[in-house]
């Protein structure tokens, strides 16, 4: 485990962070020893996140409670750092809209591109130029499996997913060649409340447990939050790659499915969202 005080500076930005993978990544962070602003939509819940953290690890944190789609979210996170100098950044807020294309209004699709394309790109151009003026930081764009390819019932969701997936590629490539790390985190299915909260609305498998009981073999269990969470920072202790994935298993996976055409893997995946959703699949023709 590495000191990245010592490595980037003293504080880390993390965005999303009240609960599951965000809080998760947070703590993983302070046990690197930097110290946490830690920004979410609901007060709160991030600010007992910060206390647990704050107590049990014994770094500083600053809590910002605000929307990541407002217009001026620059302005108001520089505003509320008060001078602090951020020297590695995770950007895990999102808005997840779920349910048919056209059956969602415009609104929320628009409310997506925001919080998953806009923002990301504001707050990394805005404390990217400053670590590279610095000559070192760290950045982390958490996208999801979701990128991978057309997915019913998120399909702005998973477009969004994929322009992070791509920011945070290309990232890695200019960033590195000024002192600054860069990668995109492909988080797969993963037990977070709001993953818990869906669940239990559709009345499908882990709506009680990660791991129910008699559960069929072959079916994959999501991901804690805290697995997740470590898995990432283990990987980047050791080398920062263009994308990583946060569970091995996925990572395999994607290398098993490389010589599938799009066609089956965009049809594998709407089969797949279809089960607990609303409807079967639409007849062709």
């Amino acid at each position: 485990m590495r000191d990245y005080r010592e490595r980037y500076g003293e504080w880390a930005l993390i965005l999303g962070a009240s609960q599951g993978l965000g809080r998760a990544i947070a703590a993983e962070a302070a046990r690197r020893k930097l110290n946490l602003v830690m920004v979410a939509r609901r007060e709160a819940p991030l600010i007992e996140a910060a206390r647990e953290i704050e107590a049990e690890l014994g770094i500083q944190t600053k809590t910002l409670a605000m929307d990541m789609a407002r217009d001026d979210i620059v302005d108001a996170i520089e505003a509320g750092l008060g001078g602090i100098d951020i020297a590695f950044m995770v950007y895990n807020a999102a808005a997840e809209p779920h349910g048919e294309f056209l059956e969602q209004d415009v609104a929320t699709h628009l409310e997506n591109i925001a919080v998953n394309c806009t923002t990301p790109t504001l707050l990394v151009h805005h404390f990217g130029r400053k670590m590279v003026a610095r000559g070192r930081g760290g950045i982390v764009i958490c996208s999801s499996l979701a990128a991978d390819q057309g997915i019913y019932s998120y399909v702005t969701y998973g477009a969004a997913k994929a322009y992070e997936m791509i920011l945070g590629e290309g990232l890695w490539e200019e960033l590195r060649h000024h002192g600054v790390d860069a990668t995109a985190l492909m988080v797969g299915s993963t037990y977070t409340p709001n993953f818990r909260e869906s669940q239990r609305k559709k009345g499908t498998l882990f709506a009680d447990s990660p791991a129910p009981e008699g559960i069929a073999e072959g079916i994959p269990l999501p991901q804690l939050p805290e697995d997740a969470a470590a898995s990432l920072f283990a990987q980047i202790d050791g080398e920062w790659l263009p994308r990583i994935f946060a569970n091995p298993r996925d990572e395999q996976n994607a290398i098993a499915n490389r010589d599938k055409s799009r066609v089956e893997m965009i049809m594998r995946m709407g089969d797949a969202m279809r089960t607990g959703w609303r409807k079967p699949m639409d007849p062709v023709g």
